[in-house]
C-alpha cells in the first residue's frame, strides 16, 4: 500500500472532514453454504514450510527479517554499467526464503535443463500444492480426470525477465515455464485435474481473490475440490528499487504493524496453498476440517485519489459483503480479524477506521474485537500476502488461540484505539469470545484497487467430537497395523521413513496407530516402490522403520516394487494339502471374532461328521491324528479365507494342491463350507483302513523322468508334479525303501514326507466304492464364483462339476501342481498366496518361476510356523499392497479420523537461471556449458540453409573430463546430437551417421553445423589447411536426418527400470577396462559411481 486518503481535497484530507455518505453494502443474496477447509501448506522466511512450524513461530513473537541472498541480484549487476550504482542504493533487506534455487524436479518428472527456466513461482506451486493435498488428507492420484480447480494468485514477473531477455538461450519451455498462468496450469497438468485452472494478478489481494474463486467455483458446481493460494518471490531488485523510490519500504526491513514506528513495509517472500471442499462431502468423507470458509468476497476502489490510493469506503463494503454472503452473520460475533496492515503511515489507521465501522461497533462493553497481522514475522509476501494471512486465521480458529503481535512497542498514536473497538493482540491469549462458534475474518488489499474479504468459522462440533474421540484419549492399546510409505524411487524411502520414525517419536507419540496407519494406506498416493513395517506400538514402529532407513533386516519391514503396468496385480489363492500343520496353529486364530464365528457355524456338523469338538481341539493344540488333521486343516483355510475377505483381499484365481482342493472349491464357490466338511471328513475316516502301509518321498528329479522309470509299476507311483525339477513318490513301504536306496547311489536326493499313508496311489482303489457310497447325494455342486484351476485334471483349465466322481479323482490322480501353475503364469497371473498355517508348496512355486524366468512374480503364505498368527496376517495384507493388489484398508482399519501425517520429504537440487558476463565468451562461439557446437548463425541467400560457425580447440571442448581415441582427444557422439536438437529444435534423430572423428587439438579448427530442410551436417577445417589457391580444405564427420514430433505420449510411456533390465550389470571397477578393450576407448579417466 503505498497511497492511502479519500479522493478529496488534501486539505480536507489532513483535517480528517468526512465529505462523503456512509457506504452501502450491495443488495445481494445471501449463500449460506459453507466451504470446508480441508488442508493447508506454507512456505516463509524463518523455515517455515508447515502450518504448524508456522503457528510455533508466530506464537514465540519470532521475525525473519534479513538480507537478499548475494546470488539473486548477481545477473542484474552483469547486464548494464549503471545497475550496480542503483543496486548499491537500493534497500536489500526483507523476508527471504532460503535455499529458492532448489526444487525437487525429478518428483514431478521435469528434466534438469527444463527446471532451470522454470520460474520458481511454478516450483513453489507445484511442492505446496502437493503438500496442501498431503495434508488434507487427499491421495493427489484420486483426483485425476477430476474438476477440481487451481486459483492461484501470482504478480511477480522477476524471473520471467531473467529467462527471457537472455536471447541466445532461450528454449522452446521458456516460455510455459516463466507464464503466470504456468503455475496453475502446471498443477493440474501434473495432478491431471481438469477443473478451472486460473493465475490471479489482484496485486497483494491476488491470493484472497483466488480463495474466492475457488469457493465460487464449487457453490456454482464447477468444482467439487478447489486448490487455492498465491506465491512469490523476490528475484529482482527492479521493483524494490521503485517501492523504494516511491517511500513505500520500510528502510529497517521490518514490518512493524499498528506501531507509532511504522514507515513501510518489508518485502517477503512465500506462499501458501489451501484445500477447499463441499462440507457436506468433506464430512461425508471423513475429511479433517480445519475450519469452515462461510464467506468470501471482493471488489474494487473506483476512483480514489490516484489509481493506487485505497478506499477505506471500499475495504468497509467488501467486509459487509462477506458476511452478508456468510449468512447474514452477526459482526459482533467476530472475535479476530487478520489485517492487510501494511504498516504505512496512513495506511494502518486507514483500515483499523474502516474495521472498527464493521466490527468494533455494537458490541458488548469490555468484549473488543482482536485484530493482529502476520507481517512482521514473515513481511508483506505481496501476491501470496492473503493467502498467508489466511493460513493464520484458520490456525487461529482452529486451536482457539490468538498469537501475538510481533516487533510492537507502542500503539499508533494517529489511531484512537479507545473508541475503535478494535484490540491488537500483545501477548498470546485464549480465544476471547467463549459463547457460540469461533469466528475470524481476513483481509487483503491490493495497491491497483482490488479488496478482498473472508469469513472464517470454526470446524462445526461433530467433527470435532470425531477427531477427540479418536483423538489422543482414545483407547491406544495393543492393535497390530501395517504403516506404509511409498516413492517412485527407491532410494527415496529411506528419507521418508526416517522422517515418520522422528515424527512417531515426537508429535505423533500421542495419535492412535491405527489413525496414523488410516492415514498412510487411504490418504496417500501409493506408487511404485512400496515398503512399511507391521507394528503394534510406537516404539515398535519407529524402530522399525529406523531400521529400515539405514537397510538393516527387520522382521517387521516389508517392501517391493509393484511390476509393471501390462501385470495383472490380482493375487492367487493355493490351498495346500497334508503337511502344514502344527499344534498351536489355531489358538490365537480363534480370538479373532470372524475366524472363531466362521468355526462356531459348522461345530455342530464337525461333531457328527468327524466326532469331535475342532474348537477345543484347536484352544488346547491337540490336533490329533490324519483324520483330524485333515478337518482342522480343511478348517483353519475356510476361516483364513474369511478373514482375508473381510479385509478386501479377494482372489483372482484358485488352485487346490491334493486335500487343499476341497476348501478351495469352497472358497470358489464350487461347494458349500458344510459340503467340503462332509467330503474331507468322511474321507479322512476312510484313510484309516490304509494308514500305517505306506509312505511318500520327494525327489529331486523331474516328473516326466521319474514316471518313465516307473511305468508300468503298481507298488510305487508319481503322486505329485511338484516342480520342474521335482516331485513325490508314493507307494508301498518297502517299494519306496528300495527306491531311496537305489537313489542315493545315483546321487539323487530324496527326502522323507512326513505321512504314513500312500496318498495318490494304487494303495487307495479299495476306498473308491466306499467314498461313492458315503458322498452319494450328499453334494449339490455348482459353477465357481471365482475361477479355479484342477490339479486333478491333465487340463488345468477344465472346469468339471466338483461331484462325487471329480473327488474320486482327487484322490486317486497325481497332483499336477507343476501344470497348473504353470498355466495361471502364462494366464497373465503373477502373485501367489498360499492359504495354509505353514507354507509347504511355496518352495516348488519359486522353483516353478525361476524355471519359467519369471522375475514380476511374488509367492508366500499367509501364516507360518510358530509365528504369531495374527502378526503373519497383518504382514500378508501387507506385503500384497507394496505388490500393488488392491486393499480395502477402510474395512480393515476401521476408522473415519484421518491425522495429518508427515508427507513426501522432497529431494531438492538447485536449478537457476545463470546468466555469463559477455567477456567470458566470444559472442560468435560455442558455449561450452551447453554442451553443443553451435556458434554464430548465418542464413544463407536464397537458401533454406542455416549455417552455425564456431571455432574448437582444447580448450573450449563442450564436455567435462577427457574422451580419448588412440591417445586422441574427440567429440562425443552426444555432443553432436545435442548440438543438432538445439540447432533444429527436433525432437527425433532418425538416423545419426558417423563419418570420421572431430580431432581436438591444440590447433583451432574451424566448425559449421549446416542445416538443410530435415537434414543437418557437420564439417570441419584445420585453420591452416588453406590450399594455396586461398580454399580451405573441409572434413565431414557425421550427418543426420531429423524431424519434430510430439513427445508427451512417450514421456509418459517411457519405463526407465524397464529399460534398465534389458541391460546386463557390469562391476564398475571393470567397466574401464571392458571398454578400453572392446572399442579403443579409454574410460578411466571418467568417474563412475554405482552400477
Amino acid at each position: 500500500m503505498i497511497f492511502n486518503g479519500p479522493p478529496t481535497p488534501v486539505s480536507m484530507h489532513a483535517s480528517a472532514k468526512d465529505v462523503e455518505s456512509p457506504p452501502q453494502s450491495p443488495q445481494v443474496l445471501p449463500q449460506r453454504e459453507g466451504i470446508a477447509i480441508v488442508g493447508m501448506s506454507c512456505r516463509t522466511a524463518g523455515g517455515n514450510d508447515t502450518p504448524d512450524k508456522l503457528w510455533r513461530f508466530l506464537m514465540e513473537k519470532k521475525h525473519a527479517s534479513g538480507e537478499v541472498p548475494r546470488e539473486r541480484w548477481e545477473p542484474w549487476l552483469q547486464r548494464h554499467p549503471q545497475n550496480a550504482r542503483i543496486i548499491e542504493s537500493t534497500s536489500s533487506k526483507g523476508y527471504f526464503i532460503q535455499d529458492l534455487e532448489k526444487f525437487d524436479a525429478g518428483f514431478f518428472g521435469i528434466s534438469p535443463i527444463e527446471a532451470e527456466d522454470m520460474d520458481p513461482h511454478q516450483r513453489l506451486g507445484l511442492e505446496l500444492s502437493w503438500e496442501a493435498l498431503e495434508n488434507a488428507g487427499i491421495n493427489p492420484k484420486t483426483l485425476a480426470g477430476s474438476n477440481t480447480a487451481v486459483f492461484m494468485g501470482v504478480d511477480s514477473d522477476d524471473y520471467s525477465r531473467l529467462v527471457l531477455e537472455d536471447l541466445p538461450n532461450i528454449e522452446a519451455w521458456s516460455g510455459i515455464g516463466t507464464s503466470f498462468h504456468g503455475i496453475p496450469n502446471r498443477i493440474s497438468y501434473h495432478l491431471d485435474l481438469m477443473g478451472p485452472s486460473v493465475a490471479v494478478d489482484a496485486a497483494c489481494a491476488s491470493s484472497l481473490v483466488a480463495i474466492h474463486l475457488g469457493r465460487q467455483a464449487i457453490l456454482s458446481g464447477e468444482a467439487d475440490v478447489a486448490l487455492c493460494g498465491g506465491v512469490n518471490v523476490l528475484v529482482a531488485p527492479a521493483l524494490t528499487h521503485m517501492l523504494q523510490k516511491a517511500g513505500a519500504l520500510s528502510p529497517d526491513g521490518v514490518c512493524l504493524s499498528f506501531d507509532d514506528d511504522a514507515r513501510g513495509y518489508a518485502r517477503g517472500e512465500g506462499g501458501a496453498v489451501i484445500v477447499l471442499k463441499q462440507l457436506a462431502n468433506a464430512m461425508a468423507e471423513g475429511d479433517n476440517i480445519l475450519a469452515v470458509l462461510k464467506g468470501t468476497a471482493t471488489a474494487q476502489d473506483g476512483r480514489t485519489n490516484g489509481i493506487m490510493a485505497p478506499s477505506a469506503k471500499s475495504q468497509e463494503i467488501v467486509a459487509r459483503t462477506a458476511l452478508l454472503q456468510a449468512g447474514a452473520i452477526d459482526p459482533s460475533t467476530i472475535g479476530y480479524v487478520e489485517a492487510h496492515a501494511t504498516a504505512t503511515q496512513l495506511g494502518d489507521p486507514t483500515e483499523v477506521d474502516a474495521l472498527a465501522k464493521v466490527y468494533g461497533t455494537g458490541r458488548p462493553k469490555g468484549s473488543p474485537c482482536y485484530i493482529g497481522s502476520i507481517k512482521p514475522n514473515v513481511g508483506h509476501v505481496e501476491a501470496a500476502a492473503g493467502v498467508i494471512g489466511f493460513v493464520k486465521t484458520v490456525l487461529t480458529v482452529n486451536k482457539g488461540e490468538l498469537a501475538p503481535q510481533a516487533l510492537l512497542q507502542k500503539l499508533n498514536s494517529r489511531i484512537p484505539w479507545a473508541t475503535t473497538g478494535l484490540k491488537v493482540v500483545r501477548d498470546a491469549m485464549a480465544w476471547p469470545v467463549p459463547d457460540g462458534p469461533r469466528r475470524a475474518a481476513c483481509c487483503s488489499y491490493g495497491y491497483g484497487g482490488s479488496v478482498a474479504h473472508a469469513v472464517i468459522e470454526q470446524a462445526p462440533q461433530s467433527c470435532i467430537d470425531l477427531q477427540q474421540c479418536f483423538g489422543p484419549d482414545m483407547d491406544t492399546s495393543e492393535q497390530l497395523v501395517p504403516l506404509f510409505i511409498s516413492s517412485f524411487q527407491e532410494k527415496r524411502l529411506s528419507k521418508q521413513a526416517e522422517l515418520l520414525a522422528n515424527w512417531l517419536e515426537a508429535e505423533g507419540r500421542t495419535v492412535p496407530l491405527r489413525s496414523i496407519a488410516s492415514t498412510l494406506s487411504q490418504r496417500r498416493a501409493a506408487n511404485d516402490y512400496r515398503a512399511g513395517v507391521v507394528a503394534s506400538n510406537h516404539d515398535e514402529a519407529s524402530k522399525s522403520l529406523r531400521a529400515f532407513s539405514k537397510g538393516e533386516i527387520d522382521s517387521s519391514i516389508v517392501g517391493n516394487r509393484i511390476f509393471g503396468n501390462s501385470t495383472r496385480k490380482d493375487v492367487v489363492f493355493v490351498y495346500s494339502g497334508h503337511g502344514a500343520q502344527w499344534n498351536d496353529m489355531g489358538k490365537e486364530l480363534l480370538r479373532g471374532p470372524l475366524f472363531r464365528q466362521s468355526l462356531v457355524a459348522l461345530r455342530s456338523l464337525v461333531q457328527a461328521e468327524a466326532g469331535f469338538c475342532a474348537l477345543e481341539a484347536l484352544e488346547r493344540g491337540e490336533i490329533g491324528s490324519s483324520d483330524r488333521v485333515q478337518v482342522l486343516t480343511y478348517l483353519v483355510q475356510i476361516g483364513l479365507t474369511e478373514v482375508l475377505k473381510s479385509k478386501g483381499i479377494e482372489p483372482q484365481a484358485i488352485i487346490g494342491h491334493s486335500v487343499g482342493e476341497i476348501a478351495a472349491s469352497v472358497a470358489a464357490g464350487c461347494l458349500t463350507a458344510e459340503e467340503g466338511l462332509v467330503i474331507v471328513s468322511r474321507r479322512a475316516k476312510l484313510y484309516q483302513a490304509v494308514t500305517g502301509k505306506g509312505g511318500m518321498i520327494l525327489v529331486n528329479s523331474p516328473f516326466s523322468h521319474v514316471n518313465a522309470q516307473l511305468k508300468g509299476r503298481k507298488d510305487i507311483v508319481v503322486a505329485v508334479n511338484c516342480s520342474p525339477s521335482s516331485c513325490v513318490i508314493s507307494g508301498e513301504l518297502a517299494a519306496i525303501k528300495d527306491y531311496v536306496r537305489e537313489s542315493k547311489e545315483k546321487n539323487i536326493k530324496t527326502f522323507r514326507v512326513n505321512t504314513d499313508i500312500a496318498f495318490h496311489s494304487p494303495m487307495l482303489d479299495r476306498l473308491i466304492g466306499p467314498l461313492r457310497d458315503i458322498l452319494d447325494g450328499s453334494l449339490h455342486p455348482r459353477h465357481p464364483r471365482i475361477p479355479i484351476y484342477s490339479t486333478s485334471c491333465t487340463d488345468p483349465r477344465m472346469e468339471p462339476l466338483r461331484n462325487v466322481s471329480y473327488w474320486i479323482s482327487n484322490m486317486m490322480n497325481p497332483v499336477r501342481f507343476c501344470e497348473t501353475v504353470e498355466a495361471a503364469l502364462d494366464d497373465g497371473l503373477r502373485i501367489f498366496l498360499e492359504i495354509a498355517t505353514h507354507p509347504i508348496v511355496t518352495e516348488s512355486i519359486n522353483d516353478i518361476l525361476s524355471y519359467k524366468n519369471c522375475d514380476e512374480c511374488a509367492t508366500g503364505g499367509v501364516m507360518e510356523r510358530g509365528v504369531s498368527s495374527r502378526r503373519s496376517i497383518v504382514r500378508t495384507i501387507a506385503e500384497l499392497h507394496t505388490l500393488g493388489v488392491p486393499i480395502d484398508f477402510g474395512t480393515q482399519l476401521g476408522t473415519r479420523w484421518h491425522p495429518q501425517v508427515p508427507g513426501t520429504p522432497w529431494v531438492r537440487h538447485s536449478y537457476w537461471k545463470a546468466i555469463k558476463p559477455q567477456s567470458e565468451h566470444h559472442p560468435y562461439q560455442h558455449d561450452v556449458d551447453k554442451h553443443d557446437l553451435l556458434g554464430r548463425q548465418t542464413r544463407v541467400a536464397d537458401s533454406t540453409a542455416n549455417v552455425f560457425t564456431t571455432t574448437l580447440d582444447d580448450q573450449n571442448k563442450p564436455y567435462p573430463l577427457t574422451h580419448p581415441l588412440d591417445g586422441t582427444e574427440i567429440i562425443p557422439a552426444a555432443v553432436y546430437c545435442n548440438s543438432f536438437r538445439r540447432a533444429t529444435g527436433a525432437t527425433v534423430l532418425e538416423s545419426l551417421q558417423l563419418s570420421t572423428p572431430t580431432a581436438i587439438t591444440e590447433e583451432p579448427r574451424e566448425v559449421q553445423i549446416i542445416v538443410k530442410d530435415h537434414t543437418v551436417q557437420l564439417f570441419s577445417s584445420v585453420t591452416k589447411s588453406q590450399t594455396p589457391g586461398g580454399l580451405q580444405s573441409w572434413n565431414q564427420h557425421c550427418k543426420c536426418v531429423w524431424r519434430i514430433q510430439d513427445m508427451s505420449v512417450y514421456r509418459r510411456l517411457l519405463d526407465i527400470e524397464a529399460i534398465k533390465k534389458t541391460y546386463r550389470k557390469a562391476a564398475v571397477q571393470n567397466l574401464p577396462l571392458e571398454v578400453s578393450e572392446k572399442h579403443r576407448c579409454f574410460g578411466h579417466r571418467i568417474p563412475l559411481d554405482g552400477d
